[in-house]
């Protein structure tokens, strides 16, 4: 088996595959705006799938060619599992063929439970469920689906999914340290979701060439000092907007300042699993925006979006707020493009200081199996297999490894003669033999031992408070009140300082008949338990 776990270890392929962390933002990792990733709903077999970066292709059907699954592979699993039964093929909805993106995955899922998987491509966003509402409908099913935003509480309110409850062991060891997670997403206490693992969602990016050169402090040192918080924060981007007119502390994606909120530890939409909360009138969400109007009012902050791959290249931008893995390598790339130098690092949104500990806005990965699969069981070790990745602690050193590797990669043919160096055998040299001429460099992102600290701290359950905020597991229009411009809750105080307090009591009464509608399936849902 492949030893790659960067896949899922950061959520990087979906990050980079889909419409940004979520909903609109990033790959259901992390809302990043890049956009909606529009495809067509055809059918993509995963049989011949390119396994490697030499092409050679797989054939996942021999590969799934076993007798049976052996009950070492079956930890984890409930009471309606059958031991000992292959899982055949599994149908997916999403919109990133699961094979080739997910090739370990395909591969854990031939090996040990006899499986392969077919994906059919779909749009993101709102369409994504649009599609599996219609596939539904006509008895159609997938067996599988990429876990979004919009699946909690939209999806499980009209029905959309499987309890998952008696095919898997929220109290076996496989799960453990993921049950709290697991309980976040309950829905009138039944599961639904068990995500695979808490991925890295937005963090606070930044050159740290840029604050040596004006003598400023670095916020990983703040952060491992426990004294990375709004003040430090705050303080840092004053200093850094005197430098000069155009000089910028902090901008970042929408959701952003939702996720500033979240570090006084409320959620601002709270989804219990019985009811829906709406804390917009909190006083520690109240403070939060209020404290963000302010700093875009003295002019700390900037005007929203910007892509990360231009953000840093001026050296005018000190602070970008977005999607961990994208806005990092993205800005690694871009100064490796230009042949400049950077020092990038990361650290979470800083601390509230008035909170009793460090709490985070997380992301989650993970499937869900719709209502009607044909073929519960294969979902359900695709799912297994996610978890497998996840908790396979040679998986995790080899990925670790590989992402703090440093050394040089450079393209298989010399850039004069077309000398192969890889199949010379002399993949190591960085001239050529023939000719001479230094090889073309590919560039390749690399995570320090900084980094790669504050990123286990992110995905570390226990290590912070996470928030899961349900703000973004509405529909579109719902998300249009919160994002979007200056008159939207929570884009206006961060990027254009207006009163948080005023647009919250323009929009509240139309948020609460969006949640009514909400918490009327909840309690339907739950008069149809008694």
């Amino acid at each position: 088996m492949r030893k790659n776990f960067a896949l899922l270890s950061l959520c990087t392929a979906a990050a980079l595959l889909v419409s940004s962390c979520s909903g609109g933002d990033s790959g259901r990792n992390a809302p990043a705006d890049t956009g909606a990733q529009t495809t067509t709903a055809a059918p993509v077999q995963a049989s011949t799938t390119a396994l490697n970066e030499l092409d050679n292709e797989t054939d996942w059907e021999d590969m799934a060619n076993i007798e049976e699954v052996d009950t070492a592979n079956e930890e984890g699993t409930g009471s309606l599992y059958v031991s000992g039964q292959k899982a055949g093929e599994v149908r997916a909805l999403c919109y990133y063929d699961l094979a080739s993106t997910q090739s370990e995955l395909a591969e854990l899922l031939a090996q040990r439970y006899g499986g392969t998987i077919t994906t059919e491509i779909a749009s993101s966003g709102s369409a994504y469920f649009d599609k599996l509402g219609v596939l539904i409908a006509a008895g159609d099913s997938p067996d599988i689906i990429r876990y979004d935003w919009m699946a909690y509480p939209t999806g499980m309110s009209k029905n959309m999914f499987t309890c998952l409850d008696g095919w898997l062991d929220i109290d076996s060891p496989l799960w453990s340290g993921e049950k709290e997670v697991i309980e976040s997403f309950n829905y009138l206490g039944k599961h639904y979701y068990y995500p695979s693992n808490v991925c890295t969602n937005f963090a606070v990016i930044y050159n740290t060439r840029s604050l040596e050169e004006a003598g400023l402090p670095n916020p990983a040192d703040l952060y491992f000092e426990n004294n990375w918080t709004w003040d430090t924060f705050e303080d840092i981007m004053s200093r850094w907007v005197n430098i000069g007119p155009d000089y910028v502390g902090f901008t970042g994606g929408s959701w952003s300042a939702m996720m500033f909120a979240n570090t006084t530890g409320v959620k601002i939409i709270d989804m219990t699993g019985t009811d829906i909360i709406n804390n917009m009138k909190n006083t520690e969400v109240q403070r939060a925006m209020d404290r963000l109007a302010n700093m875009k009012k003295l002019g700390y902050i900037g005007d929203g979006f910007v892509d990360p791959a231009e953000a840093f290249v001026d050296g005018k931008l000190l602070f970008l707020g977005m999607g961990l893995t994208w806005g990092f390598e993205s800005a690694q790339g871009a100064f490796f493009k230009n042949g400049m130098d950077g020092d990038f690092e990361v650290v979470p949104f800083p601390r509230d200081p008035n909170a009793d500990r460090y709490y985070m806005s997380a992301d989650t990965y993970g499937f869900l199996v719709p209502t009607g699969a044909s073929n519960i069981q294969g979902a359900v070790d695709w799912i297994l297999c996610g978890r497998l990745y996840a908790t396979d602690p040679e998986i995790v050193a080899a990925d670790r490894a590989k992402l703090m590797d440093a050394s040089p990669v450079y393209y298989a043919k010399c850039p004069e003669c077309k000398y192969n160096f890889e199949e010379e055998g002399q993949n190591d040299l960085d001239t050529c033999p023939n000719c001479g001429t230094a090889r073309k460099r590919k560039f390749k992102a690399v995570y320090s031992e900084r980094v790669m600290r504050v990123c286990d701290d992110m995905t570390a359950p226990g290590k912070f408070g996470f928030i899961f905020d349900n703000s973004l597991g509405f529909n579109d229009d719902f998300s249009a009140i919160l994002t979007g411009g200056e008159e939207s809750l929570y884009d206006g105080p961060i990027y254009y300082g207006s009163s948080y307090t005023q647009l919250r009591e323009t929009n509240y009464n139309l948020i609460e008949t969006y949640l009514d509608e909400y918490r009327a399936a909840i309690k339907k849902a739950a008069e149809e338990q008694q």
